[in-house]
């Protein structure tokens, strides 16, 4: 492995495990066959929750989990849109949009992350890096877009250009030709005058077709088939300068994806509740935050406290049940949205390295309420969970099968005993995953899932668009990524049958003779 001196880590933007495996089988990704099968692949490469761009590659990238960023080794976003509470007034985060007197806040992602983690590139050690595309990207050398001036310009592009599908496939060419560039030209962009040993790239072309199209949609296709090409381009021109032998390509996804069978709408259902949502523009303080809503929901309340009227402070489980001026019962209430099937939400007690986490399921014909329990004690590597469920059929449905009904034994359980037992089920590795999100002090209050029937798409309270095409369901579909990682003919013919995001970093790290910092949470695959 010592003989590897070069790792470039490719994130395909939306695309399930299923979908890419089905084209390579077809022989319609010959490159990415070629990857496969002379390196490391899996097909059941399990994701981060929610599987929405942000924290799946917040966690890709730094090999560890979201959590309490600021006690725990762990980073610190949550969703992609969240409500920052420690400020008062609080700021609401949105890393697709300008925010409230933030600028383009995707910007604001290397520092949102925390101190207590590390990126890829910040753990290679001493050399050059690149990132094209990718805003993870502290420790970062070089990076494109260069200028703030010149994102935004390719937003105006993307926006108002009449052939998207043409420009989305220069965009591709674009990321892969820079990357190229690193390599054949380094005094151009490093002082030091050597190629990259660490670059990210970001093809986000394929989530960009999959909203405005749909997977199933011809132009979706087409832009995977032209990712193959392009990387097709990279492995030639890596071997053409004599870079390939100790170059590893790893090609991964963030998410994968779900077509709604229906947009709900809201409009009115929170103010017969004397709910109002907070909008820091208008001057309305509220009670409030939708941070985002596809077809999982993310609600943030504000506590009644006359001591910090200003303060968006947590409420507690028992204010929750009488909740705001008519005194409603929220976890009643908000299982009358159409469609909502479970819900989850955090005791009033839990501190970072121990808690429990409240779990119901409605069955939406009969709506009989199944109650469940996810409880968790210690941090990073002694972090376990344990999961118990009320009634015959489970919350996650792990008791309908043999592989996971064993772990249903009430002990607590390590990721890896869990990501084994879980990763061909319908909610993989959701017991662990869930509680991080609520540790994380930018997380919700409760949580809602449609598991995918209905979509609302809300963000900070207010509906964006009537888009069926989503991916924030954290169910397999939406769960399950593919990974392949190959190049050097140093790299090991491994099959793995599963693993998770977070094993990525450790994984390439070993490739070229790195140690992961200690907040990784994932372990190598060789």
């Amino acid at each position: 492995m010592n003989t590897i001196n070069h790792i470039i880590y490719c994130i395909l933007d939306d695309v399930s495990s299923e979908y890419l495996f089905k084209m390579i089988k077809r022989g319609e990704l010959p490159n990415l066959k070629k990857l496969m099968n002379d390196g490391i692949y899996t097909k059941n490469c399990i994701t981060d929750f929610p599987s929405i761009t942000y924290p799946t590659q917040v966690s890709m990238i730094t090999g560890t989990y979201t959590g309490d960023y600021r006690k725990e080794l762990c980073h610190g976003i949550p969703i992609f849109n969240w409500m920052e509470r420690n400020k008062t007034p609080p700021l609401l985060r949105s890393y697709g949009s300008y925010g409230y007197n933030q600028g383009i806040q995707i910007y604001k992602l290397n520092d949102d992350m925390g101190t207590n983690c590390r990126t890829l590139l910040e753990m290679v050690g001493e050399g050059n890096t690149a990132s094209i595309a990718q805003f993870i990207n502290r420790g970062v050398t070089y990076f494109f877009p260069e200028r703030k001036t010149k994102l935004a310009m390719y937003y105006l592009l993307i926006k108002y250009l009449g052939n998207i599908e043409k420009f989305m496939a220069r965009a591709n060419f674009v990321i892969v030709k820079k990357v190229l560039d690193t390599f054949k030209k380094p005094n151009k962009f490093f002082e030091i005058k050597e190629p990259p040993i660490g670059s990210l790239l970001l093809f986000f072309s394929s989530d960009f077709l999959m909203h405005l199209y749909g997977y199933d949609s011809v132009e979706y296709k087409r832009n995977i088939l032209h990712i193959d090409k392009v990387i097709g381009i990279l492995i030639k021109e890596l071997d053409k300068i004599g870079y390939l032998d100790d170059t590893a390509i790893a090609i991964a996804a963030d998410h994968g994806n779900y077509k709604a069978k229906e947009v709900g709408d809201l409009s009115s259902f929170f103010n017969k509740l004397g709910l109002t949502h907070y909008y820091p523009r208008k001057n309305v303080k509220g009670n409030l935050n939708l941070a985002e809503f596809g077809s999982v929901g993310f609600f943030n309340f504000k506590s009644k406290d006359e001591n910090f009227p200003d303060r968006w402070i947590n409420p507690s489980v028992s204010e929750l049940e009488r909740y705001g001026p008519k005194k409603v019962n929220l976890f009643k209430e908000l299982f009358k949205i159409k469609g909502t099937s479970l819900m989850y939400y955090q005791d009033s007690e839990n501190r970072y390295n121990k808690g429990k986490i409240y779990l119901k399921k409605r069955n939406i014909s009969t709506n009989e309420i199944t109650s469940g329990l996810i409880e968790y004690q210690g941090t990073g590597m002694n972090y376990k969970t344990r999961y118990t469920t009320e009634g015959k059929d489970d919350i996650f449905r792990y008791g309908n099968n043999e592989l996971t009904s064993k772990i249903l034994d009430n002990k607590y359980h390590s990721t890896e005993e869990w990501l084994s037992a879980t990763y061909l089920s319908d909610h993989p590795l959701y017991p662990d995953l869930i509680p991080r999100h609520f540790k994380n002090p930018r997380g919700s209050d409760i949580v809602i899932s449609t598991e995918g029937n209905i979509t609302y798409n809300i963000k900070h309270g207010k509906q964006k668009n009537h888009n069926l095409y989503l991916h924030d369901i954290g169910l397999r579909k939406s769960a399950v990524v593919p990974l392949i990682i190959g190049g050097s003919k140093e790299i090991p013919t491994i099959k793995a049958p599963f693993c998770k995001v977070t094993d990525i970093v450790p994984t390439l790290l070993k490739m070229i003779g790195k140690k992961p910092h200690i907040s990784v949470l994932g372990k190598s695959l060789i």
